[in-house]
C-alpha cells in the first residue's frame, strides 16, 4: 500500500509540475498571437509628463490607486524565474512592471483620453511586455525571443482574466495625459493654457481678450488641427491682395512678405486652423515649456515609426500656429522652409522629453534617458539641440548621450528609472527607478518570494540629473548624476509628484484612495530616510477628509507667478445624474451632472507641515437639451451605465479635461473644462469671492438639431458635503 501511494503521490507531483509549467503557456499560446520581434534593444515607450498651462507643475493622476502589476502573487509560479547572466532574478511582477504601469493608466484613463478601448490597452501591453523580456534578457539560449513571445501572452492572459473589470467606461475613465506615442488611437483632443499670442504686439486691438488662452489641439490619426477656444471674433490680419502688406501679428512670427496661401483671406483669430506637421509619424500632443524669460514653447517629440527611435522634433509657439504653418516641402528638417522649427535625430529613446539648458546658445533641447548605448546597459543621458539644422556631417542626426558611472546605474541597474514620470525643470531632471530584481542571499526568502512574489515593489532610487550647457556646440549637454536617493516606499503611491519647481527642491505629493477618502502624501526625498507624511486640508476652522470620488479626476498642483507665489491644489469631481434602478429611457431628449471643483492654497514658502486652506469651490449643474431621434451621435444621446462604452454629452463632460488659467479680465486663476459636443465653447468658470461662477450661462444652439447647454452654479463651502459622494436627483 505505502508503495502506491509513494508512486501516486509522486505522479501527482509530476502531473503539478506539468500542468504548472506547460498547460498556462499552452493555453496562452493558443489563444493569443504573437507580436512584432523588434531587437533594437530599446526599452518600450514609457509614460511621459504633459502639463497644460504656464503655473501647473504637475498633475497627479492614477485615481491614487498605485501603479503596479495588479496579478495575484501565485502568478511567479508560472514563469521562468531563472537567474540572467548577471546573477539576478526579475519575478514577473517586477519584471514587467513598466509594461503594467502604462496598462494602469491606460484602463484607468485611456478612453476619455485617446479613446482607447480596452483592447487596445491589452495589445499595447503584450508589446511592451515583449520588449520587457528581450531587453532584460531573463536567461539565456536561442529561444529566448519564443520564450519572451510566450510570456508576453501570459501577462496578456493574466489581465484579461483576472482584470477584465477594471477597465473603465465612460462612467468612470477620466483624462489624464500619459502617452508618449499614442499610435493605436483614431483621434483624441488636448488643450493648452499659454499667453495670448498678440495681446504684447497690439495692446489697443486685444484689450478685451483674456491674458491667456486655450489652444484645443484636435488629433485624428495624426492630422492636427487647433483652435482658440477663448479668443474673441477677431480678424488676425486684416484682407490684402498686396503681399507686402504685413499686419503686426504677421510680422511677430517673422513674416515680412505674405505666402499666396494668405492673400485674400481675413481669418478669425477663434477659427479651426490645420497644422502642417511633417506627416508618415505619430504625432501625440504637443509639450508646453515655459523658459525662464516666461515665453511658452509649444513642442512635439513625435517617433518617426516603432523599429527605431528617430524623432521628429517639432518647435512652436502660439503666435506661429494660429498664423502660417504652412512648408514649402514635406520634410522634417530647416529644407521644408517652415515657421517652425524641424530637427529629425536619433534621441536614443522611445519617450525624449524638451527641457531648457539655461546659458545654452541654443536653450532648448531635445533629451532623454538611454540604456541602449553600452553593451551592459548602462543609463545615458542623451541631448541634441531642438532648433539648430543637422548638418550632413559628423552623425550630426544623433544625439550626444553621457554615461552614467556606478553600481547604482550601471549593467542595467537603472532599468527602472523608466517606470515613473519624469520630472523636468530648468536645468535639471530627475527620474524615479523602481527594483526590479529580487536582492537577497536568503534562500529561504528566494523561495518565499518566488512564490508569493513582491506586489508593491517598495525599493527604488530617485535620479537628480543636472544639466549645463554643452562645452562644444555639437556636443553633449553637460550631465551629471548628482544625487541619488534610495527609498523604501510601495508604489501604492505611484505617481510621486513634484510640489514645486525650484530646483533642488525634493518634495512630492502623492495620492492614496481608500474606500471610503482619499488623502494627500508628501514625501522629501531630501531627507535620508524618506517617508510618508500627512498633507493637511482645512476648511473653515477644522481638517477636512475628502471623499475617494476626489481622486477619479487627477488632482492639479500650480505654483503662481506673483511676487510672493502661492501652492494651489486644484481638485474636482463629477457624477452624471441617474436614477438608480430606473432605466434611461432611448428617447430621453435631456441629461444632466454635477461638477464641483475645489482649491487649497498655501504660501509657496510654507514649511511643509503648514495646512492647505480652502480658498475657493463651486458645485455646478450642467444640463444637455438636444433634439430627439438622432441616438447613433454620442451628442445627442442620455448616457445608459448598462452600455458604459457608449458616450453621452454629460458622460464625456464627466470626463473632460481640467485646465487653469487667466481666462478673464477680473484677473485671478479661472477653471476650463473642454466640451467634447460643444468644441468651441469650453466650460469656463470665473473666480467670484470664494467661488466660481460660469463665463457664460447657456452655450450650443437652437436651430435643428438641437443641442444646447446651461450652467448654474453656487459656492462649495460645507466640509460634510465635499467629505461625501455626490448627492444629486436626475434632471
Amino acid at each position: 500500500m505505502s508503495r502506491k501511494v509513494i508512486g501516486w503521490s509522486i505522479a501527482a507531483i509530476v502531473a503539478i509540475f506539468l500542468l504548472l509549467n506547460y498547460l498556462p503557456s499552452f493555453v496562452a499560446d493558443s489563444l493569443y498571437k504573437n507580436v512584432d520581434d523588434i531587437t533594437d534593444g530599446e526599452m518600450p515607450a514609457t509614460i511621459t509628463s504633459f502639463e497644460s498651462g504656464p503655473e501647473v507643475v504637475s498633475t497627479i493622476g492614477g485615481s491614487g490607486e498605485g501603479l503596479n502589476c495588479s496579478l495575484p502573487a501565485v502568478t511567479n509560479i508560472f514563469f521562468d524565474g531563472s537567474r540572467d547572466d548577471k546573477g539576478r532574478r526579475h519575478l514577473v511582477l517586477q519584471r514587467f512592471r513598466q509594461a503594467c504601469v502604462f496598462h494602469d493608466l491606460c484602463y484607468r484613463h485611456g478612453l476619455a483620453t485617446y479613446g482607447y478601448n480596452q483592447n487596445d490597452c491589452d495589445r499595447i501591453l503584450q508589446n511592451a511586455a515583449f520588449r520587457l523580456c528581450t531587453y532584460i534578457r531573463n536567461g539565456s539560449g536561442t529561444g529566448s525571443a519564443t520564450r519572451c513571445q510566450t510570456d508576453s501572452k501570459m501577462v496578456l492572459a493574466g489581465v484579461s482574466m483576472g482584470g477584465y473589470n477594471a477597465f473603465r467606461g465612460w462612467d468612470r475613465s477620466t483624462y489624464f495625459e500619459f502617452e508618449s506615442d499614442p499610435f493605436r488611437s483614431d483621434g483624441f483632443q488636448a488643450s493648452r493654457v499659454v499667453d495670448h499670442p498678440f495681446k504684447a504686439a497690439d495692446p489697443a486691438k486685444y484689450r478685451n481678450e483674456p491674458d491667456q488662452v486655450i489652444l484645443s489641439f484636435e488629433n485624428v490619426r495624426s492630422d492636427i488641427a487647433v483652435t482658440c477656444m477663448t479668443c474673441g471674433k477677431l480678424p488676425v490680419f486684416e484682407y490684402t491682395q498686396d503681399p507686402n502688406e504685413v499686419d503686426a501679428e504677421l510680422r511677430l512670427v517673422g513674416v515680412t512678405k505674405l505666402p499666396e496661401a494668405l492673400l485674400k483671406r481675413e481669418p478669425m483669430l477663434s477659427e479651426t486652423v490645420p497644422i502642417w506637421l511633417p506627416p508618415r509619424r505619430h504625432h501625440a500632443a504637443p509639450h508646453l515649456l515655459v523658459d525662464s524669460r516666461g515665453k511658452d514653447h509649444l513642442i512635439w517629440m513625435s517617433r518617426n515609426n516603432p523599429q527605431d527611435t528617430m524623432s521628429c522634433i517639432v518647435g512652436a509657439d502660439a503666435a506661429r500656429l494660429l498664423t502660417n504653418t504652412l512648408p514649402r516641402r514635406d520634410l522634417c528638417s530647416k529644407d521644408a522652409e517652415s515657421l517652425l522649427t524641424m530637427v529629425e535625430v536619433d534621441m536614443f529613446a522611445t519617450s525624449p522629453l524638451p527641457m531648457e539648458i539655461p546659458g545654452a546658445p541654443e536653450p532648448i533641447y531635445a533629451t532623454a534617458i538611454s540604456p541602449q548605448k553600452t553593451v551592459d546597459n548602462d543609463l545615458s543621458f542623451c541631448s541634441r539641440s531642438a532648433s539648430r539644422p543637422v548638418e550632413q556631417s559628423g552623425n550630426d542626426d544623433r544625439s550626444r548621450c553621457i554615461h552614467f558611472t556606478g553600481e547604482a546605474v550601471n549593467t542595467g541597474a537603472a532599468l527602472g528609472a523608466f517606470q515613473n514620470f519624469p520630472v523636468i525643470r530648468a536645468g535639471q531632471q530627475i527620474v524615479f527607478a523602481r527594483d526590479v530584481d529580487q536582492r537577497t542571499s536568503s534562500p529561504l526568502t528566494a523561495i518565499w518570494q518566488r512564490a508569493f512574489g513582491d506586489t508593491f515593489s517598495p525599493g527604488g532610487a530617485l535620479l537628480v540629473i543636472d544639466v549645463a550647457p554643452p562645452a562644444t556646440p555639437k556636443g553633449p549637454a553637460a550631465a551629471k548624476l548628482k544625487k541619488i536617493v534610495r527609498f523604501n516606499i510601495d508604489d501604492r503611491f505611484d505617481p510621486m509628484m513634484p510640489i514645486t519647481r525650484k530646483v533642488d527642491d525634493l518634495r512630492f505629493l502623492s495620492l492614496e484612495a481608500s474606500k471610503e477618502t482619499v488623502r494627500l502624501r508628501m514625501i522629501d526625498f531630501a531627507r535620508d530616510n524618506p517617508a510618508l507624511g500627512n498633507v493637511r486640508l482645512t476648511m473653515g476652522s477644522g481638517d477636512v477628509e475628502l471623499d475617494r470620488s476626489w481622486a477619479a479626476r487627477p488632482l492639479m498642483v500650480l505654483e503662481t507667478r506673483d511676487v510672493q507665489p502661492r501652492t494651489r491644489l486644484v481638485f474636482s469631481r463629477g457624477e452624471i445624474a441617474i436614477d438608480p434602478g430606473k432605466p434611461v429611457s432611448p428617447d430621453a431628449t435631456t441629461e444632466a451632472l454635477t461638477l464641483q471643483t475645489l482649491v487649497f492654497e498655501r504660501d509657496a514658502a510654507a514649511p511643509s507641515d503648514a495646512p492647505f486652506v480652502k480658498s475657493a469651490g463651486a458645485a455646478c449643474r450642467i444640463t444637455y437639451e438636444f433634439a430627439p431621434g438622432h441616438t447613433d451621435w454620442p451628442c445627442y444621446r442620455a448616457f445608459d451605465p448598462d452600455r458604459s462604452m457608449r458616450a453621452s454629452p454629460a458622460a464625456r463632460m464627466q470626463a473632460s479635461q481640467m485646465l487653469v488659467g487667466h481666462f478673464s479680465q477680473g484677473g485671478g486663476h479661472g477653471i476650463a473644462f473642454p466640451d467634447a459636443c460643444l468644441k468651441s465653447e469650453p466650460v469656463v468658470l470665473t473666480p467670484q469671492g470664494g467661488s466660481y461662477k460660469p463665463l457664460s450661462d447657456t452655450a450650443g444652439w437652437d436651430n435643428p438639431p438641437k443641442l444646447r447647454r446651461t450652467i448654474t452654479c453656487e459656492p462649495l463651502d460645507a466640509a460634510a458635503i465635499v467629505s461625501r459622494p455626490i448627492a444629486q436627483k436626475a434632471p
